[in-house]
C-alpha cells in the first residue's frame, strides 16, 4: 500500500469523491493506489493540494526511485579476457 491509499484509509476518505476532486477517473485512482502507477505531475501536485501536503509529488519520485530495479553493468569486450 503507498503512503496516498494509507491517507486516504486514515481519513475515511472515499476513492469516487476523491478522484473527482483531484480530476481522474476512478479507475485511474484505482491504478496509483493499487497497481502502483506513478501520477502525472498534474496529478500528483493535484494530490499535494488535496492532502493539504501532507503527500507531496516528492513522495512520488521517491516511490518511483525504489521502484526502478538497479540494472547491472553490461560487459564490454574489454571487459572479456580472452587468451
Amino acid at each position: 500500500m503507498n503512503k496516498f491509499a494509507e491517507w486516504l484509509k486514515e481519513n475515511d476518505k472515499k476513492q469516487r469523491g476523491v478522484a473527482k476532486k483531484i480530476g481522474i477517473s476512478t479507475s485511474s485512482l484505482h491504478e496509483i493506489l493499487r497497481l502502483g502507477k506513478i501520477p502525472t505531475i498534474k496529478v500528483a501536485y493535484a494530490i499535494e493540494e488535496y492532502t493539504k501536503g501532507q503527500i507531496t509529488v516528492y513522495d512520488w519520485i521517491d516511490q518511483k526511485e525504489r521502484a526502478i530495479p538497479k540494472k547491472k553493468p553490461k560487459k564490454t569486450p574489454k571487459d572479456t579476457i580472452t587468451e
